[in-house]
């Protein structure tokens, strides 16, 4: 409140001063016909302002439809201006009969009456424009919070899209590998059981589509590769290779290998005498390298469908390098960006 008060009083002088700059020049006199214009510029300047928020009321849906701007702007522009202008001729008879106790209407002479007139237009035009480019701005921030929202709501329904989207049959296969070792092979179900716990502990956690350590996701991808190259036995082999700077000093997008490393096992045929082969590597510090031996299905197009789009949607909205995969000497390539940490 004291804000606003000491804002309409601050800008009634700087206009008060101004004027009689412009008018009488210096030195400035600081008489009763000071005082009483300071006092009338902050009033009117304060109506001013109000009846301008009452007009621009309607402005931002207004703009928010229009097709053009230009002629909407103009036509707020003139109507204030019209407005201002009125506003101020009764204002001034008002002000001058309360502060007199009578109605003394004198015109100025030709000289003062034009400098009133372009000074104050001057002034409701500064108003106007600021009025309009904090609206402007408000509505700019507005939108930008609800994009950023839809936007954030939308990839975290993605990744839980992309968590549920794993294939029943696989939780199912390895029930059926715990079951079938659980007396031959003792160690191997408990290895394999950990594995599985570890992974799906992962999959069922709440997380926000956001950035995670690599070694966390490293840690993620391990378990579920493991638990592959039991179910395939000798058909799978993996390695994760990748240095402990990367490990503890880059991020990656959370949830993001599991798709490709799928992807890997659907669109490809593999055997014992010709096994799927899987690395993971960094390239550099800054990126991830994923690959896989090209061995297509017939038929079967080698693409990540959705799980890609989920990828590339996520890596867009953390407004990072986007991804990419491409063949190279019969090897199938994904390359990922990372996320180094702040003065690595």
């Amino acid at each position: 409140m004291i804000f606003y008060f000491l804002f309409y009083v601050t800008l009634g002088f700087i206009i008060s001063v101004l004027q009689q700059i412009v008018l009488k020049g210096f030195p400035l006199r600081f008489d009763n016909y000071f005082w009483e214009e300071w006092l009338g510029s902050s009033i009117y300047i304060f109506l001013y302002i109000q009846m301008q928020r009452k007009i621009l009321s309607s402005f931002t849906s207004a703009f928010k439809k229009a097709e053009k701007s230009v002629p909407l702007l103009t036509r707020y522009f003139f109507i204030l201006q019209v407005a201002g202008f009125v506003l101020l001729m009764g204002f001034s008879i008002l002000f001058t009969a309360l502060l007199h106790g009578k109605i003394n209407i004198r015109l100025k002479d030709i000289v003062e009456l034009r400098f009133i007139f372009v000074y104050f237009f001057f002034i409701h035009s500064v108003v106007y424009v600021t009025g309009v480019a904090l609206r402007l701005y408000r509505l700019y921030i507005k939108e930008k919070d609800a994009k950023h929202y839809a936007e954030k709501s939308f990839l975290s329904a993605q990744l839980n899209m992309l968590r549920q989207q794993l294939n029943p049959h696989f939780l199912f296969n390895n029930l059926n590998i715990i079951a079938s070792t659980i007396n031959s092979n003792p160690k191997l179900a408990y290895d394999f059981t950990r594995s599985m716990a570890s992974f799906y502990r992962k999959v069922l956690e709440a997380e926000n589509a956001g950035w995670v350590l690599v070694k966390d996701e490293l840690s993620t991808i391990e378990a579920y590769l493991y638990m592959l190259s039991v179910r395939f036995e000798e058909k799978i082999s993996f390695t994760i290779q990748v240095s402990e700077f990367v490990k503890n000093n880059c991020s990656i997008p959370d949830f993001v290998l599991q798709p490709i490393v799928e992807n890997a096992i659907k669109h490809n045929s593999f055997s014992k005498a010709n096994p799927l082969v899987i690395e993971i590597t960094n390239k550099d510090d800054e990126t991830l390298l994923i690959k896989n031996s090209y061995l297509p299905k017939q038929g079967v197009d080698n693409s990540l469908g959705i799980g890609w789009f989920n990828i590339e949607s996520r890596y867009k909205y953390l407004e990072a390098k986007a991804p990419v995969k491409y063949i190279e000497d019969n090897w199938f390539m994904v390359e990922v960006s990372l996320l180094k940490k702040i003065g690595s």
